[in-house]
């Protein structure tokens, strides 16, 4: 005997395949006090000015738009990375 058990919307198990994980965005070095932060492509930049991190949306770097001055690395990779999503749930500052 055979019996099918429906799943309802509200199961972790649907809501996990219709929602896959959030990419981490991928930061790499590329001078002595700047950063790119990429997804698919380069969204901004992180520029370093002891103890700041200054956060640039936009791309090439010479056409980026400063957005927030942060004292955490992680935190400057957020905003960026929210920033570029479109999101407005991030505190640019805090």
């Amino acid at each position: 005997m055979n019996v099918h058990t429906p799943t309802s919307t509200g199961s972790s198990q649907r809501a996990d395949a219709a929602h896959p994980a959030a990419t981490e965005p991928a930061c790499e070095r590329i001078d002595f006090d700047r950063y790119v932060v990429a997804h698919d492509a380069p969204v901004g930049y992180i520029e370093v000015v002891p103890p700041l991190y200054v956060c640039y949306l936009g791309h090439p770097y010479p056409r980026a738009v400063e957005i927030a001055q942060v004292y955490d690395y992680d935190h400057a990779v957020s905003i960026v990375s929210a920033m570029a999503a479109g999101s407005r749930d991030h505190a640019l500052a805090g």
